[in-house]
């Protein structure tokens, strides 16, 4: 029987591209893979199956009851190793390493950062909390094997396994099959959660200063009621601003993938500078990337080098919108620059920037992890008459 290996998460949701994508990796290699996840019904998809728990009423309930139920289902599968996505199961997980399962820790983003910049959270308790998550992040790095995201999480967990979140080749074939041909007009697109410290505001202005027939299109989760309303005032009175939003849960994968699909002027990322983005790599750009589209961002060092010094894009300072329209110009009147970006950008996705590469590295893991009860390495597997 083939290793069983199950992932789990008291918030996320069952089918957020990087916990999928590993599963469906690990499955692909021969795993037996089931996802615990707030959703209606239990499911099955490419060789996953999805282990439904009621979703949290709040954030008190999910670290709680939620958490409760989803270590109970993990429990009643009998896995062989489990992985978890959420900080708050640093401490939950001592019940799996207390039954001698192999754990590991898939940490998504840096938590402590992050807490700089919730809405949510009253300003007062942000350094509190940022403490409280370096202080859980310590922890975890001496209980856990801990795979990251991002390259730089590896200040707060050294010796982690990079499993970095490049586009996936196989989900995004059609767009990088897609004509590289700039649109007629300006259009500019902007995907994934959408926040004031992710620069919906920076991209607002940067429309005040754009022709009348241009375009700017918000695509994803806004967590923010407020900034929502204010993002629909706009829309309703201003035409150029288009909204494919959700206030209460994550807009379908699909919908981000069909717009990407359309011909843009560039996806926008004018983020303000703040310890929490700086020296992150947005998957948004690898997306973009594969899709040729060029790409417009703030002028961060870690961010220049991805996209400027690779020429997949132009980078400006997020806090001067004229330096962005001035941007956004040089690339709709040069529609040959832009092809020449959305070429290299889809060739770095194929020879670099791909999740395939990446699910090597945590199948890798997993095997070690396992030890006598992993599956054969076909690499290792001599062939017949071998």
């Amino acid at each position: 029987m083939a290793p069983r290996i199950v992932h789990l998460t008291p918030i996320r949701p069952p089918f957020e591209p990087r916990t999928r994508f590993q599963c469906e990796s690990a499955a692909k290699a021969g795993f037996e893979v089931a996802l615990v996840a707030p959703a209606e019904r239990d499911e099955e998809a490419a060789g996953v199956r999805l282990l439904a728990v009621p979703p949290p009423r709040n954030r008190l309930d999910r670290i709680t009851r939620t958490a409760l139920r989803v270590v109970r289902r993990t429990l009643a599968c009998r896995p062989d190793l489990v992985t978890f996505h959420d900080p708050e199961f640093v401490l939950w997980g001592l019940v799996f390493r207390a039954r001698g399962i192999p754990t590991v820790y898939d940490v998504h983003e840096d938590y402590a950062a992050a807490m700089a910049v919730r809405f949510w959270l009253p300003r007062p308790l942000r350094p509190l909390a940022s403490w409280a998550m370096r202080a859980l992040a310590a922890l975890a790095r001496r209980l856990y094997p801990v795979v990251i995201a991002e390259r730089y999480y590896a200040r707060l967990f050294p010796g982690a396994v990079e499993v970095l979140n490049y586009a996936r080749l196989e989900e995004l074939a059609p767009l990088m099959a897609r004509p590289l041909d700039p649109p007629a007009r300006i259009r500019l697109l902007y995907t994934g959660s959408i926040g004031r410290e992710r620069g919906a505001l920076h991209a607002l202005r940067l429309l005040d200063r754009l022709p009348a027939d241009a375009e700017l299109r918000f695509v994803g989760y806004c967590p923010s009621r407020e900034l929502a309303r204010t993002l629909r005032a706009r829309a309703a009175r201003d035409p150029r601003l288009q909204l494919v939003i959700d206030d209460e849960r994550w807009v379908p994968r699909d919908a981000i993938l069909a717009a990407y699909a359309e011909p843009w002027t560039a996806t926008v990322a004018l983020f303000p500078d703040s310890d929490h983005y700086r020296e992150t790599e947005p998957t948004k750009f690898f997306e973009s990337m594969a899709a040729g589209i060029p790409i417009l961002c703030s002028h961060f060092p870690t961010w220049k080098a991805l996209v400027a010094d690779q020429g997949v894009g132009l980078v400006v300072d997020p806090e001067n919108p004229e330096a962005a329209a001035a941007a956004v110009h040089r690339l709709h009147r040069n529609p040959e620059l832009a092809r020449a970006m959305g070429a290299r950008g889809r060739e770095l996705v194929r020879t670099r920037y791909n999740w395939e590469s990446q699910a090597e590295r945590l199948v890798a893991l997993y095997r070690e992890l396992l030890g006598d009860r992993a599956l054969p390495d076909p690499a290792q597997v001599p062939g017949p008459g071998g």
